[in-house]
């Protein structure tokens, strides 16, 4: 499999300095545009026999998040409506940061493009995934929902859910 990096909502500086990092990597990197976002990530990523219409898990996982983030701001004696209120404009935000996709990386490339993100001026990129057996088929807008939706409950409970 080829190595490559799906690029979503980057502007063309930064697009630029990500292709710089992935051209030292020896990586491919392709920008995703608005118009692809409903496509199989392992469509866009050129996985053979991935079909390019997206199979999404159900919806359900909406519900679930929620449910987690009131349990959560119980467990923290924070107002949970409040907290909801806060995540779903977070999440409306979240959808139009950056993200980056990697596919075929193992774990010293993946750190080596972790480091090379740091040391650029790019400095950081708060979105990130992998390509996973279950998530190949995902459609971007649905893997950047899930993502941002991660992003969020750490952002608000980090470590501190987990105990």
């Amino acid at each position: 499999m080829n190595k490559t990096v799906l690029a979503y909502n980057f502007n063309p500086e930064r697009l630029q300095q990500l292709r710089q990092i992935c051209m030292i990597l020896k990586t491919n990197c392709k920008a995703v545009e608005p118009e692809e976002f409903d496509d199989a990530v392992g469509f866009l990523a050129g996985i053979k026999d991935c079909p390019q219409a997206a199979v999404n898990p159900p919806e359900t996982q909406g519900d679930n998040f929620f449910e987690a983030l009131e349990e959560a701001a119980k467990k923290a004696g924070k107002d949970a409506e409040a907290v909801k209120n806060e995540a779903v404009q977070l999440l409306k935000q979240a959808a139009q940061k950056e993200m980056v996709f990697l596919c075929g990386f193992d774990m010293h490339l993946l750190n080596q493009f972790l480091a090379a993100v740091k040391r650029s001026k790019l400095k950081n990129i708060e979105l990130k995934a992998m390509l996973t057996p279950n998530n190949r088929q995902w459609s971007g807008r649905h893997l950047l929902q899930e993502i941002a939706s991660e992003h969020v409950y750490m952002k608000w409970f980090g470590k501190s859910a987990h105990k």
